[in-house]
């Protein structure tokens, strides 16, 4: 705005200036006609020339005109690259917004992973007061029993004491009764043998069912690594999506600034053909001056000298303005031009530290991960506690049953008890020896079908358990197959993550493709246009240093120097696109 204001009033000033010039040059040219008559002839001549003078001065400022609405388009064009850049400058603040919102969503989850960890020892910790609670409730059983046991035993020995005494005159009672706890125990000794059977299955099926449920939470931990690799791998893909749209708009932009560069270079070469054809203009009539100089005849026009100065100092200060705003325009590009290497110097310097962050993350995981694992193994030990706790249950239940024999037991010790004060009667009573002799054969006889009858429960018994046997290996075979099964869907799921990891690895080493073709690309972009500024650069340095040159000088030098100019720009340009050519078809191999 400042140069539109600048040129404007010095137009009129022009005008005026040629029309003093004018006024001065009648004056003269009627002080010449009252001298002599001759001088009407030449009075009209000059006014011809003042006439076209003053038409090539229209023509001058209408191109001027032209010349400053070209300005003006370069100027919107700056203004709508500027626009671009701050659309740029959203859209990496947007980027940035994402990026935060993602480290949110990782802190939550960081919380979460937190809590469910302290749950876990809480649950922890309040089983290890339950197994200890169960421990002291044994511990106090075992005790009770173990009293019991010695009383038991006490009274167990002076039963025997008594017992022996009697053995003399039971021994034909004791013989027979031999025979019958041999049998017995056989039997107990049978289903003592079945218990063991029955409890080392029961601890089989216990430890199928644990694997079992191992592999089921392997199954589940499976499941969700794959989740969370496939979400890694998608937010890997939208990564790369951004990263291509980066490159293309890039290249977009790149592209833009190119056809803005060339449309400025097409528009500066119109510029300097005008100011040459008017340079050359202004010499032809400067020639003509001074041809009519060289006549004594035309010495009376030597009044027209200072006009033609004064129009070649506006054309010279026109000249000067155009390359003070071509200058301009190339600082301003310049200055945007270093604004996006700072923008791409930045955008780097952001990538390098989300690549930190995620880095840390990763770290983060690995260690939760370890965590997991140590507490899963705490928690096998805790089961394992647990399993011993049972065992010692179940055998505490064994010596209750052996605490039960032991009751049944003093049964029969009071039953001897009765058997000695019958004997007692017996011997009092000798005439009823034959009598109560017959008695003792009848209960022999039925302690002798009970017998048998306890014979053959045993032997139903013994079935059953064999049955139940049987059973219990059709249940193992069945939970085998089934461990079988898991066993290979876990192996199938380690298969899927390790093709998944594989597709991983390459995503990254693409990934590592794309960053290092897109830092090509700018530096093939931040050479091209480190050589068309040098370019510009040389081109407008020539036309400085042509400005304080003379007219003759000026038109000479400035043809042969946009003759060069223009070849080299042009070998230049040829050399730039088959540099970008080769590159592109190294990245495309």
């Amino acid at each position: 705005k400042s140069s539109l204001l600048t040129l404007k009033p010095k137009c009129p000033t022009k005008v005026t200036g040629s029309e003093s010039n004018t006024s001065s040059s009648t004056n003269a040219s009627k002080l010449l006609a009252d001298r002599s008559p001759k001088t009407e002839c030449r009075t009209a001549k000059t006014m011809e020339t003042e006439k076209r003078h003053s038409s090539r001065v229209t023509e001058l400022e209408c191109q001027i005109a032209q010349l400053q609405d070209d300005l003006k388009k370069t100027r919107d064009q700056l203004k709508c690259t500027e626009s671009w850049k701050r659309r740029a400058q959203q859209e990496s603040e947007e980027a940035n917004k994402q990026l935060l919102v993602m480290a949110l969503k990782l802190e939550d989850s960081k919380s979460q992973m937190m809590e469910l960890s302290a749950a876990e020892e809480s649950r922890i910790q309040e089983l290890r007061k339950i197994s200890q609670e169960r421990d002291r409730a044994w511990q106090s059983e075992l005790e009770a029993i173990q009293n019991q046991h010695s009383v038991d035993t006490a009274a167990l020995a002076s039963a025997m004491n008594e017992v022996r005494k009697l053995k003399l005159q039971l021994e034909m009672v004791l013989r027979s009764e031999a025979a019958l706890t041999k049998k017995s125990e056989v039997a107990h000794i049978e289903m003592q043998s079945s218990k063991r059977d029955l409890v080392e299955v029961s601890f089989t099926i216990e430890n199928l069912k644990l694997q079992l449920i191992s592999s089921e939470k392997a199954e589940a931990d499976a499941k969700s690594t794959l989740a969370e690799s496939r979400k890694q791998l998608e937010v890997a893909q939208s990564t790369i999506e951004v990263l291509l749209t980066d490159g293309s708009k890039l290249m977009e932009s790149f592209s833009i600034v190119a056809t803005e560069l060339k449309e400025s270079r097409s528009r500066v070469k119109s510029l300097e053909e005008t100011v040459k054809r008017l340079q050359e203009e202004q010499f032809t009539a400067h020639l003509q001056t001074l041809v009519g100089f060289g006549n004594p005849k035309k010495i009376c026009f030597g009044c027209l000298d200072p006009e033609v100065e004064q129009l070649m100092s506006a054309l010279e200060d026109a000249w000067i303005k155009n390359q003070q705003e071509q200058i301009e325009s190339t600082v301003k590009i310049q200055c945007t031009r270093e604004m996006m290497e700072k923008m791409s110097t930045n955008s780097r310097l952001r990538e390098s530290e989300l690549e930190l962050r995620l880095i840390d993350t990763e770290s983060e995981v690995t260690v939760l991960k370890s965590n997991l694992f140590d507490k899963e193994e705490e928690l096998q030990r805790i089961s394992d506690m647990n399993k011993k706790l049972l065992a010692d249950i179940e055998e505490a239940r064994e010596n209750q049953i052996e605490s039960e024999l032991g009751l049944k037991l003093t049964k029969s010790i009071t039953d001897a008890k009765d058997l000695k004060s019958k004997l007692t009667n017996s011997e009092i009573d000798l005439q009823r020896l034959s009598e109560e002799n017959e008695q003792l054969k009848t209960e022999l006889r039925r302690t002798e079908t009970v017998n048998n009858k306890a014979c053959e429960a045993a032997i139903a018994g013994m079935k059953s358990a064999k049955a139940a046997e049987e059973e219990a290996l059709m249940k193992l075979g069945c939970i085998s197959d089934k461990a079988e099964k898991n066993n290979r869907r876990a192996t199938k799921v380690a298969e899927e993550l390790e093709a998944v990891q594989a597709v991983k690895s390459e995503m990254e080493a693409e990934l590592r493709k794309l960053k290092a073709q897109a830092e090509q690309w700018r530096k093939a972009a931040e050479t091209a246009i480190v050589m068309l500024t040098a370019d510009n650069n040389g081109k407008f340095a020539g036309a400085v240093d042509s400005e304080y040159k003379s007219a003759e000088g000026k038109l000479m030098s400035l043809s042969f120097s946009n003759d060069i100019g223009e070849e080299s720009s042009r070998k230049k340009k040829n050399y730039i696109l088959r540099r970008i050519r080769g590159m592109w078809n190294k990245e495309q191999k």
